[in-house]
C-alpha cells in the first residue's frame, strides 16, 4: 500500500523546539517507520509555511527579506530534525515554487464556483500599514474567549467570527487597530459540510477531533475568506492577484511536495501513481489545525476525483515545559538541537513519546527527564551492550505487552505514547531478568525500531556480527 504521511508546515520564523517534536514531527516519523517495517511504501512530506503572515512580522524588524529568511530557517530545521533522527522524504520550500503555485491554483479552480467577491470586515493599523487577518493582529476568540489571532484559535481550533470581534491590537506597535472593510474572495464552504461529515463517518480519530467536527460542521451557512488584500499570501492571476492565504493552501503544499519529490527521485514512481484514490493519506497535525485539515481540505477533496481520499487525521494538543507554556519570546523553550547535543536522540525520542500531548495538554519536566535518563535509559544501554545469553527466550507473560504495542502502532489506534509505554514495560522486564537472551533483544529491537532507531540498529547489527562470527568459526 502507498501511504503519504504529512506534517503540518512549520512557520519559518524560528527553529524547531521540543513542542514541535512532541507534536506532529515525532509522531509522523514513528508512524512512517512502522509502516515501512510492515512493508508498506510510505513517504513523509512537509514544507515551510512561507506565506504565513507571522513570517514578515518576524523579518520586518530584522530588516530581512521574508523568503530569504525562510530558506535560512529551513536549513536550521533540517539540522534539528536530523539531530533527532527525523528524515523527511521532502521538506519543501514553498515560496517561489512553481509546483506549489500550480497546486494552489488547482484547488482554487475546483471550488471557484462556490467563491464570490464580497466586502468584509477587517482591522488595520495605519501607523504600521498592516492588517489584522492573522500574524499582525491579536484579539480574543469569540467562541472560547482566549487570546487569539483572527484566523485560527489555538485553544478551541475554531475560526473566530470577525463580525463578532470588536477590538484588535496591532502586534507591531501594540496600539488599537481600526475597523475597515476589504474586498475578499469568499468561499461559501458550509454548503459542503453535509458531505464532509459523510466522508468522516467511520474513520477513526481522537475524541477531541470527533467532538470538534460535530460542532464545527453544524454551520452549513459558514463562509471562509480565502484572500487577504494587503497581507501575506500567494498572488494568483485567477484571483486578480489578491493574496491567497496560507490556510487554504495546505493540501496544495502536500500535493506539490509529493510532486517535486517524485520529479527529483523518479525511481519512487510517477506522481499519478502516488496522488491517486488508492493511496492512503495520513495527516499529523496540531489540534489547532483541525479546521483547515479536517474541514477545509476535505471540502477541496470532495471536488477532486483524481487525488487520494480524505485519509486519517492524527491530532495532538500542546506541550508545556516545567508547567508553563512554551514561549520563545520569553526564552522558555528547549530547542531540539540543544537537547540532542546533551542527550542521545533515542533518549529524547522515547521520553518525548512517553509524554506526548496526544489527547490532552502534557508537561515536559526537565528534572524528571534527567532522573529517567540516569536511572532507566543508561541502565538499558548498559544491558543491551552486556553479554547476551544464548539460551532460548521465554516470552510467557509478555503477550499482553506485545499485543497492546501492535495496537498502538496501527493506523486505527496509533499512539506514540502507547508504543513508548509498552516498549518501556518490556525494557524494564528485561532489566530485571537475570540473563536476557538474544531472542529477547531481537524482539526488543523490533519494538524499538520506530522509537529508538539508533539502539535498535545497534542490537540488529550486533546480532548480524555474532552470526558472521559463528559462521566463520
Amino acid at each position: 500500500m502507498k501511504i503519504i504521511v504529512t506534517i503540518t508546515p512549520p512557520t519559518p520564523n524560528g527553529d524547531l523546539h521540543l513542542g514541535h517534536l512532541s507534536g506532529p514531527f515525532l509522531s509522523a516519523d514513528v508512524f512512517a517507520r512502522r509502516m515501512k517495517q510492515l512493508g508498506h511504501d510510505a513517504i513523509v512530506v512537509s514544507y515551510t509555511d512561507d506565506y504565513q503572515s507571522y513570517l514578515p512580522r518576524k523579518t520586518t524588524p530584522l530588516l530581512r527579506k521574508p523568503f530569504e529568511y525562510a530558506r535560512l530557517v529551513r536549513e536550521m530545521m533540517l539540522q534539528s530534525m536530523a539531530s533527532a533522527e527525523i528524515y523527511l522524504d521532502y521538506f519543501m520550500p514553498s515560496s517561489r515554487c512553481d509546483n506549489f503555485a500550480q497546486s494552489a491554483e488547482h484547488y482554487y479552480q475546483l471550488v471557484q464556483h462556490q467563491v464570490h467577491v464580497q466586502e468584509r470586515k477587517s482591522f488595520y493599523c495605519s501607523s504600521c500599514d498592516v492588517y489584522g487577518y492573522e500574524g499582525f493582529g491579536r484579539t480574543n476568540c469569540n467562541w472560547c474567549g482566549t487570546s487569539s489571532d483572527a484566523s485560527q484559535c489555538e485553544h478551541c481550533a475554531r475560526m473566530p467570527d470577525i463580525d463578532k470581534i470588536e477590538h484588535m491590537t496591532c502586534m507591531s506597535c501594540h496600539q488599537e487597530m481600526s475597523e475597515v472593510t476589504v474586498p475578499q474572495h469568499v468561499w461559501e464552504i458550509g454548503q459542503n459540510y453535509t458531505d464532509v461529515a459523510k466522508e468522516h463517518k467511520g474513520i477513526s480519530k481522537r475524541a477531541c477531533l470527533e467532538n470538534y467536527l460535530e460542532e464545527a460542521l453544524d454551520n452549513v451557512q459558514e463562509s471562509w475568506g480565502i484572500t487577504r488584500p494587503g497581507d501575506a499570501g500567494l498572488e494568483l492571476t485567477c484571483l486578480d492577484s489578491k493574496p491567497l492565504h496560507t490556510w487554504f493552501m495546505g493540501l496544495a503544499g502536500y500535493r506539490s511536495a509529493v510532486k517535486t519529490l517524485l520529479e527529483q527521485d523518479p525511481e519512487r514512481g510517477e506522481f499519478t501513481q502516488w496522488w491517486h484514490p488508492d493511496t492512503q493519506l495520513v495527516h499529523f497535525l496540531g489540534y489547532d489545525c483541525s479546521y483547515s485539515h479536517a474541514v477545509g481540505y476535505v471540502s477541496q477533496q470532495l471536488h477532486d476525483k483524481e487525488g487520494p481520499g480524505i485519509g486519517h487525521f492524527i491530532t495532538n494538543r500542546f506541550l508545556k515545559l516545567d508547567g508553563d507554556d512554551f514561549s520563545t519570546s520569553r526564552g522558555h523553550a528547549i530547542w531540539i538541537k540543544d537537547i540532542t547535543s546533551q542527550y542521545p536522540a533515542d533518549a529524547v525520542r522515547l521520553y518525548t513519546a512517553l509524554n506526548a500531548p496526544e489527547t490532552e495538554v502534557a508537561n515536559f519536566s526537565v528534572k524528571d527527564f534527567e532522573h529517567w535518563y540516569q536511572t532507566f535509559f543508561l541502565s538499558l544501554v548498559r544491558s543491551i551492550r552486556a553479554d547476551w545469553s544464548v539460551e532460548r527466550a521465554d516470552f510467557v507473560g509478555y503477550e499482553p505487552v506485545f499485543s497492546q504495542w501492535e495496537k498502538n502502532a496501527s493506523l486505527e489506534e496509533f499512539s506514540i505514547a502507547g508504543m513508548a509505554k509498552q516498549l518501556i514495560a518490556f525494557s524494564e522486564a528485561l532489566l530485571i531478568t537475570a540473563n536476557p537472551t538474544r531472542e529477547h533483544w531481537l524482539k526488543w529491537a523490533e519494538m524499538a525500531a520506530a522509537l529508538c532507531p539508533v539502539l535498535s540498529n545497534e542490537v540488529q547489527s550486533r546480532d548480524k556480527q555474532n552470526e558472521s562470527t559463528d559462521l566463520s568459526s
